[in-house]
């Protein structure tokens, strides 16, 4: 504190000088050398005393400033700590070169990281309030504040580190916020063998009684065995939005995750798509855990309700280097889900999806007086079949009939139709298959061979 006194006295000392000076004004040099000598000689004690009283209050003054300044060096001491351990953890990954190693190289350490950058995060995220009119600071300010520490910590790649071919195993991925409706969505990601990234994703909700962001949900990946190991990079995260009605659980959510199997090549890839339920009452339930070779180029979209959740990812059709969404619509009844309508938005559509899913799967949407014929024509019937080049007709006796035509066989030759009932707005079932056309089947409608999307287009 010396330092902080000498400063006082040379910050005083102008301001003593100047009020002498200013109380003889108009008086000789010589007088005011007099004078001046006498007032300090004869300077009263209560001089000293208001003096010593204004320095004192200009350190109390101080003291609050110094501790906010040696409490924010703490924590950015704290803050440096963390994310040197996390930088610890990751270093041994770099270093290690070794080509072709399972899991993608990655093993039970990457927990650990995905564990402490959670945590880092989280100390941070108590900063992000409600003011009554916006979140502040601006839950995207708040991102890019947290990867540009990451950043300057060394733990991304391609600014200050470079990034090694192939591989991002030994370094983070960034991180995204996002809040709807009240819940915040925590995306995290740590790079893995192969140009992959495992991205976790974590939901949270504020606790107004203890005053900060509280974890309800979290998608990881941490079993790192072969075969059981599926690292994904999300392309949505839904959660439903919280009941507020009186008396009804506000911790109840339906969660939708969709991510694409992360590759260095190739845009056909696995789509994984996983359904949780959260109640105050119980643990976290996974209600649907699935996977299929998509197109992973294309949109893949989601939304989700209290009570329902509909999804949607491009497919092979029936003819290779053709595409068609595989819709999922799902709503929830005694705690699991049933698939529902719609399952697509034509007719075309809709014979790809009849023809290409197992019986036990297309039977539900099967015309039930047909049922048998119909077994028996898809145990005959093996395919290949061509994309659709027959116009679809629409059934003159019959409104709520459309005849779908194809071919089937390598060689092309022989033909195949389908009957399937539409009803509005996209209720399909098939009635009939065989390889001649109906004879009422007469009127072309090209407008159901162009349905409009299921999602808004991005």
């Amino acid at each position: 504190m010396s330092r902080v006194f000498k400063g006082l006295r040379a910050f005083r000392a102008p301001g003593l000088a100047s009020a002498g000076n200013a109380s003889m004004r108009g008086v000789g040099t010589k007088m005011g050398t007099v004078f001046s000598r006498r007032q300090r000689q004869e300077r009263r004690p209560t001089d000293s005393l208001r003096c010593g009283l204004w320095g004192a209050t200009i350190i109390l003054n101080m003291r609050p400033l110094a501790l906010i300044l040696l409490s924010l060096s703490l924590l950015a001491r704290s803050e440096d700590a963390k994310l040197d351990a996390i930088r610890s953890l990751l270093a041994p990954m770099r270093a290690d070169q070794t080509k072709g190693r399972k899991a993608r190289g990655a093993t039970a350490a990457l927990t650990d990281v995905k564990h402490q950058l959670r945590n880092w995060i989280e100390s941070r995220l108590a900063d992000l309030r409600w003011n009554g009119v916006r979140w502040t600071p601006n839950p995207k300010v708040l991102q890019e504040q947290l990867n540009d520490d990451l950043d300057r910590a060394g733990l991304f790649c391609g600014s200050s580190v470079p990034c090694p071919e192939w591989t991002g195993l030994g370094f983070l991925g960034r991180v995204v916020i996002d809040i709807d409706r009240g819940v915040l969505v925590l995306r995290t990601a740590v790079g893995i063998d192969v140009c992959g990234d495992d991205e976790s994703a974590y939901g949270y909700e504020w606790n107004e009684t203890e005053k900060k962001w509280q974890r309800f949900w979290e998608s990881e990946q941490d079993d790192y065995q072969e075969g059981k190991y599926f690292p994904q990079r999300f392309q949505d995260v839904q959660i439903s939005p919280t009941d507020l009605r009186p008396g009804v659980d506000r911790s109840e959510h339906l969660i939708l995750t969709l991510g694409v199997e992360p590759w260095c090549s190739s845009n056909w890839h696995d789509v994984y798509y996983r359904v949780w339920q959260t109640k105050s009452s119980s643990a976290r339930v996974l209600l649907l855990d699935g996977k299929e070779w998509a197109f992973v180029d294309a949109d893949i979209q989601g939304s989700v309700g209290r009570t329902d959740v509909l999804f949607q990812y491009p497919v092979s059709s029936i003819e290779g280097g053709f595409t068609r969404p595989e819709i999922h619509h799902y709503v929830l009844r005694r705690d699991r889900l049933e698939r529902i309508d719609p399952v697509a938005l034509s007719p075309r559509q809709f014979t790809s999806f009849w023809l290409v899913h197992p019986p036990d799967e297309a039977l539900r949407w099967t015309d039930g007086g047909s049922l048998p014929k119909l077994e028996e024509w898809r145990r005959l019937h093996k395919g290949p079949f061509s994309e659709y080049t027959i116009p679809t007709r629409h059934c003159t006796l019959h409104p709520d009939l459309w005849q779908v035509g194809t071919e089937e066989g390598d060689s092309g030759k022989q033909e195949a139709y389908f009957l399937v009932r539409w009803r509005p707005p996209y209720h399909f079932a098939m009635v009939s298959a065989g390889d001649k056309p109906w004879p009422d089947c007469t009127e072309r409608d090209r407008e159901a061979d162009e349905p409009g999307p299921l999602f808004p287009v991005r």
